[in-house]
């Protein structure tokens, strides 16, 4: 969890964790005889949940667009309901069969005409791009089927709340973030720029959560115009340290920015709103904090802030 007490740098002061001036050099000639360093993490193969909504064709539009950046391969997702309802009627009076059978005609052919209508979306954008590309139609009357696609995907491109076709079911990105093991981005229902990446704030703290967002987003960080790591903390260090600073370093990024905001008014999730505007990032890497009770997703303060108001693409990792 986020907490202002917190002291994020506690490695400034620690010899270990400096690097003397021949071992900056000699990693610096290292890279130059060797070449550029490749990221560990590579996003071959791309997940975006599919609707018929303006929201749906946006965020494919996004998808693809990252498919392309990244010479990725692309599946669409569509969820289907396939719970029935009781179809009683009146005063619980169980209707013919030829009703229950008109109304299960009616209930299917409204659900493919909606998945006829997304795959349309879909094929579309990705035939125009030239991206490969795969479609799946899953059950999305529970939140499994979506998590299982999402643990054989890369990275996971999700509005931040998800219905299947005439269900009730509502899966939350967080619930995709928590349980697939890998990066989940949320977008916004619309007013993000389709060139996502260009410039990235890092939600920062020295945590599990944090580290593992970070390597989730290198392919995004190594082709970053701009790094902005943002500290929340009344006694944050003024320096990134030096092995924060190497790391990015030999994965090829650009020179990192850290800013530490010392407001320990505000809400957490509204300053890093005030720092998106500010840096004007069109994408936040953010750990995702929370815990699972009984199949219950709790999440921790600012993760639960932002998912409830995105301000940006956000790119999650648990």
């Amino acid at each position: 969890m986020w907490s202002r007490a917190a002291k994020f740098w506690p490695f400034r002061s620690s010899k270990a964790f400096q690097l003397d001036a021949d071992q900056s050099r000699a990693a610096r000639a290292s890279l130059s005889c060797n070449g550029a360093w490749e990221p560990c993490v590579a996003y071959k193969n791309i997940l975006v949940h599919v609707d018929n909504t303006p929201a749906g064709k946006t965020r494919i539009a996004a998808a693809v667009a990252l498919a392309k950046k990244f010479n990725s391969g692309l599946s669409g997702v569509f969820l289907r309901s396939e719970l029935i309802e009781n179809p009683a009627i009146g005063d619980g009076v169980a209707p013919s069969s030829a009703t229950v059978a008109a109304y299960l005609s009616e209930r299917n052919e409204e659900i493919t005409n909606e998945m006829c209508a997304a795959r349309r979306i879909f094929d579309e954008a990705v035939r125009e791009a030239g991206v490969p590309f795969w479609w799946l139609d899953i059950n999305g009357d529970s939140s499994d089927a979506i998590i299982a696609c999402a643990r054989r995907h890369d990275l996971v491109v999700l509005p931040s709340e998800m219905r299947p076709a005439l269900g009730r079911h509502v899966t939350a990105a967080a619930d995709v973030g928590m349980a697939s093991g890998g990066p989940t981005l949320v977008l916004k229902h619309g007013g993000f720029p389709m060139a996502i990446g260009r410039k990235i704030l890092i939600a920062w703290k020295d945590s599990r959560e944090s580290a593992r967002a970070l390597r989730d987003a290198w392919p995004f960080l190594t082709q970053a115009e701009e790094i902005h790591f943002l500290v929340v903390s009344k006694h944050g260090e003024s320096e990134l340290d030096d092995l924060l600073q190497r790391h990015l370093y030999v994965h090829g990024c650009k020179e990192a920015k850290l800013t530490v905001d010392r407001d320990d008014e505000m809400p957490v999730g509204d300053i890093i709103r005030r720092h998106v505007g500010m840096t004007g990032a069109d994408l936040v890497v953010l750990g995702l904090y929370g815990h699972s009770r009984l199949r219950e997703i709790a999440l921790g303060g600012v993760s639960r802030d932002l998912l409830s108001d995105v301000p940006m693409p956000l790119l999650l990792s648990h």
